[in-house]
C-alpha cells in the first residue's frame, strides 16, 4: 500500500510540470478519488491551492449531494491548454444531473472564477 501511495503523491506533485507555477501546491484531480477517478497521471492536473479547494471542490460536493441523493451525475471535462503546456488555464465542464444539463467554465487561477455557460 505504501508503494502506491508514495506513486499517487509522485504523480500529483509532477502534474504540469515545468508550467507549474509557486501557487500550484495541488496537483488535483479532473475525476476525484472520492468518484473512483484514475490514480493514473492523466488524471492529474496543476491546480491552484484556491482554485483546488475552493470552486472545484464546491461543485464536486454539489455531485456528491446529488449522488447520495440517488440521482444520475454524468461529467464531461474539457482542460483547455495554451501551446505545449501541461497545465490546462481553463476547464470547462458539463454535468448531467438525472438529465439535466449544467455547465460551468474554470479559470485555473488564485479565486477559480467560474461562470455558467
Amino acid at each position: 500500500m505504501g508503494k502506491v501511495d508514495a506513486a499517487k503523491g509522485y504523480r500529483q506533485a509532477q502534474a504540469g510540470k515545468p508550467a507549474r507555477r509557486a501557487n500550484d501546491v495541488d496537483g488535483g484531480h479532473f475525476i476525484a478519488a472520492r468518484f473512483n477517478g484514475p490514480r493514473d497521471s492523466f488524471n492529474h492536473f496543476a491546480q491552484d491551492r484556491n482554485f483546488n479547494r475552493g470552486a472545484y471542490r464546491a461543485m464536486e460536493d454539489g455531485w456528491v449531494k446529488d449522488l447520495r441523493a440517488g440521482k444520475k451525475v454524468v461529467v464531461d471535462i474539457v482542460p483547455l491548454y495554451e501551446g505545449t503546456s501541461k497545465r490546462p488555464y481553463r476547464i470547462n465542464i458539463t454535468w448531467r444531473v438525472n438529465g439535466a444539463e449544467k455547465s460551468m467554465d474554470f479559470w485555473n487561477e488564485r479565486k477559480g472564477k467560474a461562470r455558467d455557460r
